[in-house]
């Protein structure tokens, strides 16, 4: 008889989108849904912090993040 694994589960949060840019320097831009809708992901401390963009902002703030690299 094995011992069962702990999994903790991870919350998830949204942010305003305001916030998000402000909290975050490090995150991922995914694409769900039909891809109008972007959402911006980073994960700190078993929690998915979230928030919502068009893809058009999406698109610029890509653009910065490759000309900041």
């Amino acid at each position: 008889m094995g011992i069962a694994q702990f999994k903790p589960r991870m919350q998830e949060v949204y942010l305003d989108t305001e916030v998000f840019e402000e909290r975050f320097s490090e995150y991922d831009i995914i694409s769900e849904f039909t891809g109008i809708i972007h959402t911006l992901v980073a994960v700190e401390n078993d929690v998915r912090y979230t928030s919502f963009v068009t893809a058009s902002y999406a698109e610029v703030l890509q653009k910065q993040r490759e000309e900041i690299a």
